[in-house]
């Protein structure tokens, strides 16, 4: 490419420093060849160019279709997740209910036998009273 350029400029600066006319046909023929040949050099690197526009627009399609696949994976995990941490706070709450629960129970036991024992050792000495008393009518 560089050295078409070059050789084209230099014919021109030849056609100008010799006062070559351009009406003769082998100037003609030689600037119409190296005009053509640098019109199919530009036309070749313009090709090239869109091929890679359009390998990079295929490349860049594909690249949003894996990223797009992977959002979607991300969105479904994550809606996996929010229904698993659902039912973990639904499970927690329920066993802090229990315990609760099991708690309240715990005091009403407590304060059931706490009033209960007293009794039972005041009817335990009633009953061995009268337990004393009867073996010694029966005496």
């Amino acid at each position: 490419e560089q050295p078409l350029f070059q050789i084209i400029l230099m014919t021109m600066d030849m056609t100008r420093s010799k006062k070559i006319e351009t009406n003769n046909p082998q100037t003609r023929c030689l600037l119409s060849t190296l005009a053509s040949a640098m019109c199919s050099q530009h036309a070749s690197d313009v090709e090239k160019v869109q091929q890679e526009v359009k390998n990079m627009q295929r490349d860049l399609q594909d690249f949003k279709q894996e990223v797009t696949g992977a959002i979607c994976k991300i969105e479904g995990n994550l809606s996996c997740v929010k229904e698993l941490i659902t039912r973990l706070e639904t499970r927690s709450n329920h066993v802090e209910q229990r315990l609760r629960e099991e708690e309240d129970r715990g005091i009403v036991r407590s304060k059931v036998l706490t009033f209960l024992l007293p009794r039972e050792k005041e009817l335990r000495e009633k009953c061995a009273d009268l337990q004393r008393r009867l073996f010694r009518k029966n005496v």
